[in-house]
């Protein structure tokens, strides 16, 4: 199996580890790798708190132990100072360079990102292979993309290819960051598509029950459609109803107005002939006391004649007011059963 430490802000993958692997052997092979001696101590860190592994703790157990929270373990290697055997003032009898960093281009100073170094093996790994893999760990050593080194010591180039091998260690870092991505990626959509398998699974199936509710609202859906459909005639017969009671109100406005007219017009009529009457007598009685012979029917005759034609008027007047009452009562009448017909309509 594989082991990702960080080292001076350098990402580093140890292969060939085993469960009992021990952190003593993890420290030494990348003590050697990086070409520095000194005294390490190696840190599993989870999130913000920090723990120092012995030389006896095995790293993968402590993955194992700590479950689903295994993806987000760092180890971190730490030099705590000088080995034993190398003083201050003590030269070192064997030159050992260190793996040599590509240069920060311009734009990438301002963002330090963790970069990948090469990686080296202590051993073919002893630890079954997964049969489902655990986005948790790296990819196997053939399917990762990272490159694969022994801890050996390198020689600086020559200054004609420099230039060329920073460039490609630049591109190889920004692989393995894409990578990185992408992988963080994978892990959420197979979160996410778990969650929906487990909410798939754990929904209920539809119960008879609720069918059977369903069924009995469309059926009430589409005999309220069939009502309304039927209800359209009634609701153009109401309007109808509406406007020929206007038009009858409206005529009854007019037979009242003309009722008015006619009992004016006959109190008029009357107050005249009580007048003309008066009138009439008084004439007569200035007539024969002047004459000193009755004249009656020859003074009489044109007031008697004027008189009856106001009679007649006057009966005429009674007749086209007793007519007009009967229609106004017709009308009312017919008001009344158009009310009934609409409020009939309404309750339907």
């Amino acid at each position: 199996m594989e082991l990702k430490v960080w080292v001076e802000g350098v990402v580093r993958v140890v292969c060939g580890l085993s469960l009992t692997t021990s952190c003593q052997d993890v420290v030494i092979a990348l003590a050697q790798a990086i070409g520095q001696t000194g005294r390490y101590v190696l840190i599993l860190k989870l999130r913000a708190n920090e723990r120092h592994l012995v030389a006896e703790d095995c790293p993968l157990q402590q993955l194992a132990q700590l479950g689903q929270q295994a993806a987000e373990v760092q180890f971190i290697l730490r030099r705590t100072g000088p080995s034993l055997s190398e003083g201050p003032n003590t030269p070192s009898t064997v030159r050992r360079l260190p793996l040599p960093r590509p240069s920060e281009p311009e734009p990438l100073k301002h963002h330090k990102e963790p970069q990948k170094a090469f990686t080296f093996n202590l051993g073919p790994s002893t630890y079954p292979k997964r049969t489902k893999p655990d986005r948790g760990w790296s990819p196997s050593p053939r399917a990762s993309p990272e490159p694969r080194a022994s801890p050996v010591s390198f020689i600086d180039p020559p200054n004609s290819a420099k230039a060329s091998k920073e460039e490609v260690f630049r591109q190889i870092l920004q692989q393995q960051r894409r990578l990185q991505d992408l992988d963080i990626q994978l892990q959420a959509l197979e979160r996410e598509t778990e969650q929906w398998e487990r909410y798939s699974a754990a929904a209920p199936s539809p119960t008879p029950g609720l069918a059977e509710e369903l069924e009995e609202l469309e059926q009430r859906l589409r005999q309220t459609e069939a009502e309304l459909t039927h209800a359209e005639p009634w609701e153009e017969q109401l309007q109808e109803e509406i406007e020929r009671e206007r038009d009858m109100h409206k005529r009854l406005h007019q037979i009242h107005s003309s009722i008015d007219d006619q009992s004016y017009k006959i109190r008029e009529l009357q107050s005249r002939s009580a007048h003309l009457e008066q009138d009439l007598q008084l004439t007569a009685h200035s007539q024969s006391s002047r004459a000193g012979t009755p004249q009656p029917d020859e003074a009489l005759r044109p007031l008697k004649q004027e008189l009856h034609n106001r009679l007649q008027l006057g009966e005429e007047l009674d007749a086209t007011l007793s007519e007009t009452q009967r229609e106004l009562q017709t009308a009312e009448e017919r008001i009344g059963d158009d009310r009934g017909a609409e409020q009939g309509a309404e309750t339907l």
